[in-house]
């Protein structure tokens, strides 16, 4: 077991399972744990006892480790060495999986694993705010044009890696497409909408499009094309 504290600006969901689990409560940036489990979830326990599950992403462990003193040597190596897998756990290569979750609608949603952790979040970021996702685009083939693009794809965008969604966005207002969604309608937009994006905007990793300098309002990825470009070519690669 190893110890670690809430890295998230606002704040963590302790959840009583993984993913869609019922929500325990927000636990403050600051806040300290102990790890319990380690996968893309986190099993942790917080200094009040309170025992549940939270993204791994928004965790930052601490550099001092629980080793048993016999073989200390060897375990403190398999440690570190565990430590700097957990922390970048990524594959360099893409593997392509059909994702489904609650709130997501539309075409069929095709994502790189690695993303999924980031689409459990947004998922989550709509039910929490009475929305849902309608994919109109997800993982495309490279060297394949795109049909009816909003905007010009990019050479390096994060869709020919399975790590970027376009969509509309629907709730009980009604139907919100790239039109309405555009930034300079941002302030008429519905709360529940306004909300969403404005949560999207928030997260340590996810980006709107409706804030590139070339504007993309029905765009969502994780930037992992400028986050880690080495990563985006290599996983690229291995589609070709």
């Amino acid at each position: 077991m190893s110890n670690g504290q809430v890295i998230a600006r606002g704040g963590l969901r302790l959840r009583k399972s993984p993913k869609t689990g019922k929500i325990i409560h927000t636990l403050r940036r600051g806040t300290k744990v102990e790890i319990l489990e380690e996968e893309i979830w986190l099993k942790v326990r917080t200094r009040n006892g309170e025992t549940g599950y939270v993204l791994a992403d928004y965790i930052e462990k601490d550099e001092t480790e629980q080793i048993d003193p016999i073989g200390a040597g060897n375990v403190a190596r398999a440690a570190g060495d565990a430590v700097a897998t957990a922390a970048d756990g990524d594959s360099d290569r893409c593997e392509i999986k059909i994702y489904t979750n609650s709130q997501f609608i539309g075409r069929e949603l095709r994502a790189d694993v690695d993303f999924a952790p980031h689409l459990d979040r947004l998922n989550q970021i709509a039910q929490d705010c009475g929305v849902k996702i309608y994919v109109t685009s997800s993982a495309r083939e490279p060297d394949r044009g795109v049909a009816g693009a909003i905007v010009t794809p990019a050479a390096r965008s994060n869709h020919l890696v399975g790590h970027a969604i376009d969509m509309n966005l629907q709730s009980a207002s009604g139907f919100f497409n790239s039109r309405k969604l555009k930034r300079s309608n941002f302030d008429n937009l519905p709360v529940e909408i306004r909300d969403f994006l404005n949560r999207v905007r928030a997260d340590e990793v996810l980006r709107w499009g409706g804030d590139f300098n070339r504007e993309d309002p029905v765009h969502i990825d994780d930037n992992l094309n400028r986050r880690n470009p080495a990563r985006w070519d290599l996983k690229l690669a291995s589609r070709r």
